[in-house]
């Protein structure tokens, strides 16, 4: 069996680490009082954690000696230093941020005012203003587009002007008036209201209020019966402020009968007869009499109508009221005599040929009747109500 051999003990065992060590001296020559070891917590903190209060002083002078070079050069033993640099660059941080917001704002408030600039030098050199002498001029010549044109221009340096907005909008619908119903009349009428009513709440002296109340109250009544409210409204105004146009009580008596107050229509309808009669008035008026009741009246109006007006359309409108009107009252030969009339101007009015087939059911021919539905029908293979009729067996 193999002998053991007693180890030899370590002669230094127990001693303390910093035996032999020549411990840091201060100035004056005495024992700091602590082991400047190397290690991790060497930091400035560690470091001072160790010396007397009245010995701080000198310790950190003495910390910033070069015998301690080592503790700064080294980022990982110097903990102290990298929270002394790391609070600094904690308090940098904002700042910089602070700064280049500030750099941002003044670069966007550079390009915004240098875009604002460059934008206000392109209008000034494309638009132009025109004297309202010389728009006034324009307007009295005639010449609407021109007019049009001159008060456009003239609102992009003067937006909220009363006077360009006035003839701006005063031009729009009297041009939109010789349009066809369409896209472009639509937007016409829109441009004519927008402007005549920014011309009335600009605030401004309106020389010619009344007469922008009248056009007002036409362009609604063209933009159709949602708008009759507005156009009754603004006519009427017109009328009150002093200024009344020749169709004021037409156009009146039709706002008022497409809102189906027909009291009010036939007031105004009367009053624009008396001013001047004309196709459409006598229908209108002869259309709210009958809504009213009033036989009698709508029976003249139509009469008038279907023998002295110029409109085609108006006339066989007429006709088939007085036809219609003859049918409820018994008289059949009145109204076969109306809706012959119809055929005989107008040969291809299915509904002229319908009607002439109730005359000849009615008076119990039914060939005839039958006949004259499909004429009804060769002209209209749409028309629901002859179709329905011969499909009946009579």
């Amino acid at each position: 069996m193999a002998r053991s051999v007693p180890r030899k003990r370590n002669k230094t065992a127990g001693r303390s680490l910093d035996s032999g060590r020549q411990r840091p001296l201060q100035r004056d020559g005495s024992d700091a009082g602590f082991p400047a070891y190397r290690t991790r917590l060497t930091g400035s903190l560690f470091f001072l954690c160790f010396v007397r209060r009245s010995d701080r002083g000198d310790a950190r002078r003495k910390f910033s000696e070069p015998r301690f070079s080592f503790m700064k050069s080294s980022s990982q033993r110097s903990w102290g230093n990298r929270k002394t640099s790391g609070g600094r660059r904690g308090r940098l941080l904002p700042i910089g941020i602070a700064v280049v917001a500030i750099l941002g704002m003044m670069i966007g408030v550079y390009f915004v005012f240098f875009n604002a600039t460059g934008s206000n030098a392109d209008i000034s050199d494309e638009a132009k203003s025109f004297s309202k002498k010389a728009i006034l001029e324009t307007w009295s010549s005639g010449d609407k587009t021109a007019t049009l044109d001159m008060t456009r221009a003239s609102l992009e340096l003067s937006p909220i002007d009363p006077f360009y907005l006035s003839f701006n909008g005063i031009a729009a619908y009297y041009i939109s008036s010789d349009k066809l119903e369409g896209e472009e009349k639509q937007s016409l009428l829109d441009e004519a209201v927008f402007s005549l009513r920014k011309a009335m709440a600009s605030g401004g002296k309106l020389p010619v209020a009344a007469q922008v109340e009248y056009v007002l109250g036409k362009a609604y009544f063209q933009k159709g019966q949602p708008w009759y409210d507005l156009a009754a409204k603004y006519l009427a105004l017109s009328k009150k402020d002093g200024y009344e146009g020749k169709d004021s009580e037409q156009y009146l008596g039709l706002s008022y009968a497409g809102l189906l107050n027909h009291e009010a229509a036939v007031e105004h309808f009367e009053a624009a007869l008396e001013q001047e009669s004309s196709d459409v008035l006598m229908l209108s008026a002869a259309i709210s009499y009958k809504e009213l009741g009033n036989m009698e009246k709508t029976s003249e109006l139509l009469g008038k109508a279907a023998t002295s007006a110029t409109d085609a359309l108006i006339v066989q409108r007429a006709r088939f009221m007085l036809g219609d009107m003859a049918m409820e009252s018994g008289d059949i030969a009145k109204a076969q005599a109306q809706f012959q009339a119809i055929v005989d101007t107008d040969p291809r009015s299915a509904e002229g040929w319908y009607r002439l087939g109730l005359i000849a059911e009615l008076q119990k021919d039914p060939i005839k009747a039958r006949a004259d539905w499909r004429k009804a029908t060769s002209i209209d293979p749409n028309h629901v109500e002859a179709r329905k009729k011969l499909a009946e067996r009579l």
